[in-house]
C-alpha cells in the first residue's frame, strides 16, 4: 500500500485518529512525497484502504452521461490501457452494459485478472424498496459475479425507512458475496448519522461533489470524522474554471495542464477522484498526475478559491466555512464567503 494512502479502517479501530488523517493529507500537500515515491506511484498503484478492508484505486474513470455503446466501451478500454483500474458507473447512467463489455474484453484478452479491476455502480432513488432486484440487474448488465463498490446514489425522496431497507439489502448482498464494499452518495451529515445509527455494515465512502471552487469542506470534514472516505465527482468543476489565471499559473509552473492541477489538488487533500472523459488523450492525461506535487503555496492559493461553484444538482448544497481549514498545513481546503451559483 502506498505510504500516502489514508487508512480508514485504522480510524475505526482507533489506530489512526482523524487528526492523523488530516496530517497525512497535509504532508502530501506540503510536498512530502519523495521523488522515488512519485516514480512508484501511478494511476494503477495508488490506492487507499476502505473501512471494509478492501483497497480502492484513488483515481477512477467516471462514465456519467456516457452512452451505452462503443463510445463508452472504447473509453473504458483506453482507461485500462492507460493504467486505470477503477471505473465508476451507475444504474442511472444506463451504460452498465457498455462498461461490462469493456471489462470482459479486457480481461479475456489477458489485460489483467478481474480481481485487479475495481468496478463501482449505484442504486437509483426509485429502487430503494427493491434494492436486491436492482443489484442483481446491475450484476447481469455488468456481466460480473460481484461488484467492488455499490452505493445508494442519493437519499432520494422515498424517506428514511426506504433508505434503511435499501441498506439492509446492500448488507445482505455483501454477505452473499455479490458486493465487496457498500457506501452512499450525496448524503449530508444528518442522513449519514441516521444510517450509522441503524446499519450493521458501515458505509465505506460518501461520494460528493468536491473541487477547489466548491470543496464541500464541512461535509468532507464530517465524513472523514466518521471514518468514511470521500469520493469526489466533478473534480475539475466540469471544466468551468480551467481558464482561470490562477490555475493556469500553477499549471505553467509545473509543466502541467489546468485539469491536471485540479486533479492533483483532489489527491493531495485525500479525495478519491472520478474524472470523466470519453477522449483518449484526455483520459491518458488525467492519469499523469503522480509525477509532480503541489507545494504549500500552490495549495494555499487553491484552497482560497472556494466560491460555492456547485456544478451538480444532486447532493446537499454544503459550504466550506470561512476559517475551517484555510491552508495546506491543515490538510484540507476552505475559502472565503460563499456565493452559490445558479447551477446549485
Amino acid at each position: 500500500m502506498p505510504a500516502n494512502a489514508l487508512d480508514a479502517a485504522a480510524v475505526n479501530s482507533g489506530e489512526l485518529s482523524v487528526a492523523d488523517m488530516k496530517a497525512a493529507a497535509a504532508n502530501k500537500a506540503a510536498g512530502a512525497q519523495s521523488t522515488s515515491e512519485r516514480r512508484r506511484s501511478s494511476v494503477t498503484t495508488e490506492k487507499v484502504k476502505l473501512n471494509s478492508g478492501h483497497y480502492i484505486p484513488q483515481v477512477a474513470l467516471g462514465v456519467y452521461k456516457a452512452p451505452n455503446d462503443g463510445t463508452t466501451e472504447n473509453a473504458v478500454k483506453w482507461a485500462f490501457e492507460a493504467g486505470y483500474r477503477h471505473v465508476d458507473s451507475a444504474a442511472r447512467y444506463m451504460n452498465e452494459e457498455a462498461v461490462g463489455r469493456a471489462v470482459q474484453e479486457f480481461v479475456q484478452k489477458g489485460g489483467v485478472a478481474r480481481e485487479e479491476l475495481f468496478i463501482t455502480s449505484k442504486l437509483w432513488d426509485a429502487d430503494h424498496e427493491k434494492a436486491a432486484e436492482a443489484i442483481n440487474d446491475s450484476l447481469k448488465k455488468l456481466q460480473l459475479e460481484y461488484i467492488d463498490l455499490y452505493l445508494i446514489h442519493s437519499p432520494g425522496n422515498l424517506g428514511p425507512e426506504a433508505r434503511l431497507k435499501a441498506w439492509k439489502d446492500l448488507e445482505d448482498a455483501v454477505d452473499a458475496g455479490k458486493i465487496k464494499s457498500i457506501g452512499v452518495s450525496n448524503f449530508d451529515v444528518e442522513e449519514l448519522d441516521h444510517l450509522l445509527a441503524n446499519c450493521r455494515i458501515k458505509p465505506a465512502v460518501n461520494q460528493i461533489e468536491s473541487h477547489p471552487f466548491f470543496a464541500h469542506e464541512e461535509l468532507r470534514e464530517a465524513t472523514i470524522a466518521r471514518g468514511i472516505h470521500v469520493q469526489a465527482y466533478s473534480p475539475m468543476a466540469q471544466g468551468a474554471a480551467l481558464e482561470r489565471e490562477e490555475i493556469k499559473a500553477i499549471a505553467d509552473k509545473h509543466g502541467k495542464s489546468s485539469a491536471q492541477v485540479l486533479l492533483r489538488w483532489g489527491l493531495q487533500i485525500g479525495n478519491i477522484i472520478l474524472p470523466k472523459s470519453l477522449t483518449q488523450s484526455r483520459i491518458e492525461a488525467n492519469a499523469e498526475i503522480f509525477d509532480f506535487v503541489l507545494d504549500e503555496d500552490d495549495m494555499t492559493l487553491l484552497n482560497s478559491l472556494d466560491e460555492g461553484l456547485k456544478m451538480g444538482k444532486l447532493g446537499p448544497a454544503g459550504t466550506s466555512a470561512p476559517g475551517s481549514r484555510r491552508s495546506s498545513n491543515s490538510g484540507g481546503a476552505a475559502g472565503g464567503k460563499l456565493a452559490m451559483s445558479s447551477n446549485a
